[in-house]
């Protein structure tokens, strides 16, 4: 049984503008169920994408280049939630290329060569990824806005995989 994570986001509309902030007031940030709920006002994707590539979430994200870079080289980078069009390594080379030399691209497939959406790219310099990192994550391309983060080796995301299950087992 193939088992799929929900991303679970709801709109409502109210007739008052006054009901509506005061929802966002009382509701944001509140934990439900073991969930931190995010609400705010609806925004065009347009906006949604400059409210991503700002503030702290944009410092956060550099903090944790920085550190990451320090310890690894920060070359290669994980890109999930490609559209679908760009199923070609071409074309997920010409998206990055505007970062710098790019050494490596290669889009993930499944066993019928589909594109999974997802795929890597390696950069040249550690400057050069951390750059494309922190411009493209959370960037509207076509359809989708691109998840994008340093990329894990095999063994360390399977040690962090491991101590996560030590610690959420459930009694």
């Amino acid at each position: 049984m193939k088992m799929e994570t929900l991303k679970c986001f709801g709109f409502v509309n109210f007739e008052d503008s006054e009901d509506a902030a005061r929802s966002v007031e009382a509701l944001n940030g509140k934990k439900f169920e073991d969930k931190e709920w995010y609400v705010e006002n609806a925004q065009k994707q347009s906006e949604r994408e400059i409210d991503l590539k700002g503030g702290i979430e944009q410092e956060y994200l550099q903090e944790k280049v920085d550190k990451y870079v320090d310890v690894n080289e920060g070359l290669n980078l994980f890109v999930k939630n490609l559209d679908d069009s760009i199923n070609t390594d071409d074309k997920l080379r010409e998206l990055f290329s505007e970062f710098g030399t790019i050494t490596s691209c290669k889009v993930l497939r499944d066993d019928n060569g589909i594109s999974r959406g997802s795929g890597f790219v390696a950069f040249s310099t550690a400057e050069e990824s951390s750059r494309a990192l922190l411009e493209m994550n959370g960037k509207m391309v076509i359809s989708k806005a691109l998840y994008v983060a340093l990329a894990q080796r095999r063994e360390d995301r399977s040690a962090k995989r491991r101590r996560k299950k030590r610690t959420t087992r459930n009694y």
